[in-house]
């Protein structure tokens, strides 16, 4: 699916990908890209080679880093794992906001618009008196929430959740108005993702709440008037075959549509 130039000389995302670092990374990062094809070829079976590559050819071309190579993978493997529930899919739908969604499928009937992101958790090191320059970086602690400015701690990394809403402020953007769909979040982490994600949709008072009775606060992104555009969202992980696990959903309080429960239940069966 490479463009000339790309078959001439690969990419640097993707040298990076399976060229560089140790051993068992060079191995991992090998079979990730003969997994990912599977799943390039899954989707070719279901929409043909030529609409496959017209969609993905030149990202895949011109991939810059292995963090976007991970990024377009986590995209693939979502809707390869979709079409295994859907029964019609589209790549990469026009959202008439000078846009794209990843995918417009279709489950018991209802048209649902999805969009993937990933963001890697960069677990926080924190420097402190003492510390040599040639001591190993290893993981310190970070805040749970949000202290006021007169409190802020200087031993402790600010709130997993802060980096979170201002990363995904705006991916409201990504769905047309007035639609049913869902918001895939790919988190690798040393922490907990879970409870990352449900203090950025609904405030950071939600942290120990894992499962049900989440309350809306003023600093949850769902709280934004821009966020009524999105039904909800889906914590996701790459599972080791390379398709896409769908591990929890959390749903919009405020949505304009609200993601009916049949949805969930088929995509997580």
């Amino acid at each position: 699916m490479l463009n000339t130039k790309a078959k001439t000389r690969l990419p640097t995302g993707l040298v990076e990908y399976i060229g560089i670092g140790s051993q068992s990374e060079i191995d991992a990062g090998r079979d990730h890209i003969l997994s990912i094809e599977r799943q390039l070829n899954l989707l070719s079976n279901e929409f043909g080679w030529k609409n496959v590559s017209d969609k993905y050819r030149r990202d895949l071309s011109g991939l810059n880093s292995e963090n976007q190579v991970a990024e377009l993978f986590c995209e693939i493997a979502l809707c390869a794992s979709l079409a295994k529930h859907a029964q019609n899919i589209e790549l990469r739908p026009s959202t008439g906001k000078g846009t794209y969604s990843d995918c417009l499928f279709n489950v018991k009937g209802l048209d649902i618009y999805g969009e993937a992101k990933r963001y890697v958790d960069p677990w926080p090191h924190i420097e402190r008196i003492g510390d040599s320059k040639n001591d190993k970086k290893i993981p310190y602690k970070r805040s749970i929430s949000k202290a006021p400015p007169v409190e802020k701690p200087n031993d402790s990394a600010r709130p997993r959740s802060m980096d979170l809403r201002s990363k995904l402020s705006d991916v409201h953007k990504q769905f047309p108005d007035g639609t049913l769909n869902i918001l895939f979040v790919f988190h690798p982490s040393f922490g907990e993702s879970k409870r990352y994600f449900t203090q950025a949709l609904f405030g950071d008072s939600n942290f120990f709440k894992m499962d049900s009775g989440f309350v809306l606060e003023s600093d949850g992104l769902f709280s934004l008037d821009d966020w009524k555009n999105i039904s909800a969202c889906c914590l996701c992980r790459v599972n080791q075959d390379s398709k896409a696990g769908f591990i929890f959903f959390w749903k919009n309080p405020r949505a304009d549509i609200e993601l009916p429960e049949v949805v969930r239940k088929e995509l997580q069966a």
